[in-house]
């Protein structure tokens, strides 16, 4: 019996509709979005292997939504801001009219009885009523007082290595650099050392090329991946979690109080665009909870009660 990958992102969201997001993070995702009615198994199986390495840097026993999100990230209509997509979470910054803290990391955070006392890097100290950590916890040691409790996570780090260069074809055993695709995937196979090499901008006479890998790469390894190598710049990254069947979640609020936590939603799927939600639907929790009744409405919002069961459906 064979198995074939449901065939567009309209499938997909067919079938998480009928069974609901929460279940496929309790499933793997070569169960969830493989079905058994086509004889190329391999292929199929493969492809989503090669999808889910280069979004997430993991298998196919990743969970079935974070699977979902790989294809979703995988097909046409995908967009970039033109100077670079940081210019997104700066221009928010600016809207906001905050007053930003940079190259100061906070310590630890107690709460007082009525506000939340912030302490930095830097000796400072900040007191709030609502605080908001919107980073993952999981390799951070800051120091909460009372202590909070949140399930184990491990990070899956990726390790984004960018060559300016020319690839070398005999290494992928071809005869010319134009024989080598655009963009290279790889399974999880224990003699190939990177998730994907794929071409990240053209020049004049060479490329800028971007890996993703598991494990630092060595200078040695990319003499031998690169014919020509000009400029290499490598960057350690604590890029998403490691996910593991069946999901389990921190809660969004961790004292019961008013100190939330964004990252707890990065179990289910972790990209810009579902950062951006669970950043929306903790402002929307905050004003829920900070008034009896809140009616907070736009044209594409919601309007939200202090009603506890109606806010967990909505968010």
């Amino acid at each position: 019996m064979g198995w074939t990958l449901q065939s567009d992102d309209k499938d997909v969201r067919r079938g998480i509709g009928k069974r609901g997001i929460v279940s496929y993070t309790h499933s793997r995702a070569c169960h969830c979005l493989i079905s058994k009615s086509n004889p190329e198994k391999t292929l199929s199986f493969f492809v989503l292997h090669v999808i889910t390495r280069i979004n997430y840097g993991q298998s196919v026993n990743i969970s079935g939504l974070a699977g979902a999100v790989s294809l979703a990230g995988s097909g046409g209509g995908l967009w970039s801001v033109e100077g670079g997509n940081w210019q997104m979470a700066a221009g928010l910054i600016n809207r906001s009219e905050v007053v930003l803290h940079l190259h100061e990391e906070i310590e630890s955070i107690s709460y007082l009885g009525d506000v939340y006392e912030l302490n930095s890097t830097k000796g400072k100290s900040y007191n709030c009523q609502v605080a908001v950590v919107a980073t993952p916890l999981d390799e951070l040691n800051i120091i909460f007082d009372p202590a909070i409790s949140i399930p184990p996570r491990k990070l899956q780090h990726t390790y984004a290595t960018f060559v300016r260069g020319l690839l070398n074809p005999a290494y992928f055993g071809l005869d010319s650099l134009s024989d080598i695709p655009e963009l290279v995937g790889t399974t999880e196979t224990a003699d190939v050392p990177f998730s994907s090499i794929s071409i990240l901008k053209q020049h004049e006479k060479d490329m800028t090329y971007k890996i993703f890998s598991c494990e630092p790469l060595a200078d040695a390894l990319l003499e031998d991946i690169f014919s020509v190598r000009v400029e290499t710049i490598k960057i350690n990254w604590a890029a998403y979690p490691h996910y593991q069947a069946p999901e389990t979640y921190a809660p969004f609020i961790l004292d019961g109080k008013h100190l939330y936590y964004v990252n707890a939603f990065e179990n289910a799927a972790s990209t810009m665009e579902t950062s951006a939600v669970a950043a929306e639907n903790i402002a929307r929790l905050i004003l829920s909870r900070l008034s009896q009744q809140v009616h907070y409405s736009s044209t594409n919002l919601k309007s939200f009660t202090s009603d506890s069961s109606k806010l967990h459906v909505e968010l």
